[in-house]
């Protein structure tokens, strides 16, 4: 590969690396505390959905490790991919929450996410922190 190629490629990754939209979050974390297990997820908002049936999804940067909520006592999760709430729980939050959801990726924000149980095979958003990027 001649230098001005090298050059090329390395200006190309430096300039990936550099770019928040190549940004990619850790996988999500599961814990234990007094209040009872939980994980949590903390990235970019790479894809927020809502369907139909009145579910939202959010989706991981980096799909999650499905022995995770399973070690801290979650048990029932089968997709790696997304977490997800069912505004039929409480749609206030339901919406206060894909409001949030879509601030935070308009504005390329972090977003930390908690997720307490599960639903349809996801683990379920409980609450949700925009930070200040």
């Amino acid at each position: 590969m001649g230098a001005l190629m090298r050059r090329l490629v390395c200006a190309i990754l430096l300039y990936a690396l550099g770019s928040s939209s190549m940004v990619i979050a850790a996988e999500p974390t599961c814990h234990t505390h007094s209040g009872g297990p939980y994980c949590n997820y903390t990235g970019k908002v790479y894809r927020a959905y809502i369907n139909m049936s009145k579910q939202i999804l959010l989706y991981f940067d980096t799909h999650m490790d499905l022995n995770r909520p399973s070690s801290v006592g979650i048990s029932g999760v089968t997709s790696a991919i997304a977490a997800i709430y069912p505004m039929t729980e409480d749609p206030d939050f339901g919406k206060a929450l894909y409001a949030s959801l879509l601030q935070a990726q308009a504005r390329d924000a972090t977003i930390t996410i908690q997720m307490r149980g599960t639903s349809a095979g996801y683990l379920k958003i409980d609450r949700i922190w925009v930070n200040n990027d």
